[in-house]
């Protein structure tokens, strides 16, 4: 396997197990964000839902490589239930060569010891699988119960303004814990 390729996988590899961990703990972050802010939320009524206005664009190329084909034929052929493969492992293979997502392709082909052959205009498409998994571990960092739980004061003033606009009405300073004011850096002492 070439360095360049060996690289990338290490670093799909990485950001995957990365991306995992931090989707489990958005899960964790959302239930206790949630809780905290109970009191609030359930005196607001319905909650406003948020325009997609802000949403990122994915960044994705569109098309498959002739080469990113060849690679999954090769390892679906390898991995299909009806082959004696995991059939897990081939809705994974399915799912990746859907998304164009070569580096998870590659990543499968290389666990299950299947050859592979890709050219430097590839590299593109690789690249590509590793930044938009960057992003999308970017964005699990912007959302309000991971900026409530590790932002700034600052931050978390924002996320306050950002649940006041979703809930359509003001939150009041009167209307948090001790604990919270103190996170967003309101000194008890004085008042």
């Amino acid at each position: 396997m070439k360095a360049n390729l060996k690289k990338l996988v290490y670093q799909y590899r990485y950001l995957k197990l990365d991306l995992d961990e931090i989707k489990e703990q958005h899960t964790e972050l959302t239930i206790e964000f949630e809780s905290e802010f109970s009191d609030i939320i359930k005196g607001s009524g319905e909650v406003k839902t948020p325009p997609n206005g802000d949403k990122k664009t994915n960044t994705k190329p569109t098309h498959t490589d002739e080469s990113v084909k060849d690679i999954y034929k090769k390892t679906a052929k390898k991995l299909h239930p009806d082959k004696g493969g995991d059939e897990e492992e081939f809705k994974e293979l399915n799912k990746r060569y859907k998304s164009n997502d070569l580096l998870g392709v590659i990543d499968l082909a290389v666990d299950n010891k299947i050859e592979i052959d890709y050219n430097e205009d590839d590299l593109e498409l690789m690249n590509s699988s590793v930044e938009n998994l960057k992003t999308e571990i970017e964005d699990y960092k912007t959302k309000l119960a991971y900026v409530w739980k590790f932002g700034t004061t600052l931050q978390r003033r924002q996320v306050l303004g950002t649940l006041s606009n979703h809930l359509g009405r003001n939150i009041d300073i009167e209307d948090l814990t001790d604990e919270q004011k103190i996170k967003i850096g309101i000194d008890l002492d004085i008042k």
